[in-house]
């Protein structure tokens, strides 16, 4: 572009005729970058941004500032301009490319399409019903959009080669489980190629949750006989009383908190759990850490969740509700804290923990910070959501520590 056709795309791209470049954007974009004749509404324009078109256009001003603007005649008045230059490189010039998204449509279409042939085409989905109605559901979803891949056919082929593979080979896996990063980097050369957060392993999570019956892709994994991570991440616990000689009993013994791995609740490291009834659940470390400390081998059993219990967490939690076990649990009074208590309420039948509207209230004489966000509904006291909301008000563990190690200490 030349230093005077600049000067002239300035003297164009002004606030009052913005209006014009905008529906006339939106209308090529929307048509395939054609010109054409039907007329594009410009409606509630101020009185500056009238007199800027009509000046363009070179017509007389109308009796309100609403307008009916023809794009062949501005593209008509804008190639006899001193650029010489039609509608849509002026509008390119201006302000970056027109997309064809009439085009970019058609091109979806056809991707899909690839998509869904290559996919039925795959000798694992003639061999196994199960597959093809994955592949059924997965379309049905949209699940495939919502994955960030460059090549969603690729990503589709990858994911049915492997549940091919996963199914010849299930026999041998299960009788002697591989870890997943193991079955990452024999099969595709990288050994991260599977993880829950990878396109490829989002996408086999839910091909093998649908294929196995099961909500937990964990489990849908081990049905197939690949394990997860079982010892990176960890469960925090206190007290947990365990069978004599083993990890458990020595923590319990010694009042020493215990990293649980998924390895260890898979093999149950020596639980007893037939010799308590309730387990404390708190939300943050600092209260178990001082339980440990100040009330030593007298607190009950503790289990912290350090924030939304990871899998790890929720494996023990449910290993202790499948024995009987009765969880209490208590977390920050604010929107994280009730968000949390809901879903071990819903998800593990648990009972709440000073986490009532008269303990909010009690509480609001000691620390509190601001409540930054509205609290939703409380179901097991439904006036702490109400209270809550009235105070704004956040009462986190730490404030109440003295109360909640008295509700701990066994004495």
């Amino acid at each position: 572009m030349t230093g005077s056709d600049r000067t002239v795309t300035d003297a164009l791209d002004r606030p009052e005729l913005a209006p014009l470049w905008r529906a006339a954007r939106e209308r090529l974009e929307r048509n395939g970058r054609t010109v054409t004749s039907s007329p594009i509404r410009l409606d509630g324009l101020s009185d500056g941004e009238v007199a800027a078109i009509c000046g363009l256009l070179s017509r007389r001003r109308p009796r309100s500032n609403d307008m009916r603007v023809n794009l062949v005649e501005v593209d008509s008045v804008l190639r006899s301009g001193p650029t010489a230059r039609g509608l849509v490189d002026t509008l390119e010039a201006m302000s970056g490319p027109v997309r064809d998204r009439k085009a970019e449509r058609a091109a979806l279409t056809d991707q899909r399409v690839a998509l869904w042939t290559a996919a039925g085409a795959h000798p694992v989905v003639a061999r196994h019903e199960p597959v093809r109605q994955w592949l059924d559901s997965l379309r049905r979803r949209g699940r495939i959009a919502r994955i960030d891949a460059d090549d969603p056919v690729a990503l589709l082929t990858g994911a049915l080669d492997t549940v091919e593979w996963l199914l010849a080979h299930r026999d041998e896996t299960i009788e002697r489980p591989i870890p997943l990063s193991v079955l990452a980097a024999v099969r595709l050369g990288d050994g991260h190629a599977l993880d829950s957060d990878s396109p490829l392993g989002t996408l086999l999570a839910d091909a093998l949750c649908e294929l196995s019956g099961l909500s937990d892709p964990r489990a849908a994994w081990a049905h197939f006989g690949v394990q997860l991570d079982r010892v990176s991440s960890s469960a925090l616990a206190l007290m947990l009383p365990g069978v004599p000689g083993t990890i458990a009993d020595t923590a319990c013994a010694t009042a020493e908190p215990l990293r649980v791995t998924h390895r260890m609740v898979e093999r149950g490291f020596g639980l007893d759990l037939g010799s308590t009834e309730v387990v404390w659940v708190c939300e943050n470390p600092a209260v178990l850490s001082l339980a440990a400390d100040r009330l030593g081998r007298r607190s009950g059993p503790l289990v912290c969740l350090e924030g939304m219990p990871s899998s790890v967490t929720s494996a023990l939690l449910r290993t202790l509700c499948e024995a009987g076990v009765e969880l209490r649990v208590h977390a920050d009074l604010d929107r994280g804290g009730v968000a949390i208590t809901s879903h071990l309420v819903e998800r593990f039948g648990a009972t709440t923990w000073r986490m009532g509207a008269e303990d909010y209230l009690a509480a609001l004489d000691g620390p509190t910070s601001e409540l930054h966000h509205p609290i939703g509904s409380t179901p097991w006291d439904p006036e702490l959501s109400h209270a809550m909301n009235e105070h704004r008000r956040a009462v986190h563990e730490e404030a109440v520590l003295d109360a909640l190690l008295a509700d701990l200490d066994a004495r």
